[in-house]
């Protein structure tokens, strides 16, 4: 079998080979003409690359952003839907309530992960798209936070989170393994194309709400020199760059100050997010079921 999922250099992406090759030891080569297994991730957009029989293992879709997801399959006679990832993408497919449960990484709860135990901090960890542009680590240096970047390898990330008393996260795979690891988390959206129906996907497969903090959108002063450049640079207006470079980077330092203030204005006991024990326990049991039903249909 052929296990597919984004390649990139994104933590949510990158968990997938930790956690099928634990569950599902000897199943995936390279180069396989068997079937294609549809990981963790919103790639049902996408299936249709994949020739041959697709199964698909806790897979979501990214509803109204066709261009980053795709579109779904209009005939999915050659699909295997084990499990996807919640009631929004199942009711997309028009599939029944049991082929759904929850995010795969739920799975890393089954895995008997260590983790060496240091002082409790709040972290903070933007999306994977927003790290180029706004400058993440200043704020976490005046809020005093834990940076965490989704383009660190899988261990640090995962050993950042569970050693954080909250995760305050743009990156939905920043909530999901925080639930997962039960440490509270609370999601914020800074970068305009963040999906919602992906965490309103995920949120309801563990009967929460999706509610973010909003902040400003905001670009680095790298960013802003850098826009101002391609767009007045070589123009007939290039002689008014360094003014408007200038304007621009003062009111990003008002954005900024305007972002601080509604993080230093959040309540952590009233404004985080914990999945309830009974409903977490309910889903890690089904998801672990799916892995059974999985290895059932398509022994080695």
């Amino acid at each position: 079998m052929r296990l597919q999922y984004h390649q990139g250099k994104n933590f949510g992406d990158q968990l997938n080979p930790l956690i099928f090759n634990y569950f599902f030891p000897g199943y995936f080569s390279e180069g396989s003409e068997g079937p294609t297994v549809l990981g963790i991730g919103s790639i049902l957009g996408f299936s249709q690359k994949y020739a041959g029989k697709k199964i698909v293992f806790s897979s979501g879709f990214g509803d109204g952003a066709s261009s980053t997801y795709g579109s779904l399959p209009k005939d999915v006679s050659a699909f295997d839907f084990i499990t996807v990832r919640g009631p929004l993408t199942a009711k997309l497919l028009g599939l029944t309530e049991e082929r759904w449960v929850t995010d795969g990484a739920i799975l890393l709860a089954g895995m008997n992960l260590k983790f060496p135990e240091r002082k409790k901090v709040i972290s903070f960890m933007p999306h994977l798209g927003s790290e180029a542009f706004y400058d993440h680590e200043i704020i976490c240096k005046e809020m005093n936070w834990q940076f965490i970047s989704a383009s660190e390898s899988v261990d640090v990330v995962l050993e950042k989170i569970a050693n954080s008393s909250v995760v305050i996260t743009e990156a939905m795979h920043g909530a999901i393994v925080a639930d997962t690891l039960r440490v509270p988390w609370i999601p914020y959206v800074g970068f305009k194309t963040i999906n919602s129906f992906k965490w309103q996907d995920w949120c309801g497969s563990m009967e929460m709400e999706y509610r973010p903090v909003h902040l400003t959108p905001y670009f680095s002063a790298a960013k802003v020199k850098e826009l101002v450049n391609l767009k007045y640079g070589n123009g007939m207006f290039k002689f008014f760059a360094p003014i408007i470079t200038i304007l621009m980077e003062w009111w990003m330092k008002r954005v900024m100050s305007k972002n601080l203030k509604k993080l230093r204005g959040i309540e952590i006991a009233n404004d985080s997010f914990l999945s309830k024990d009974e409903v977490f326990a309910n889903r890690l049991k089904r998801m672990l079921g799916k892995v059974e039903e999985f290895k059932n249909k398509y022994p080695i």
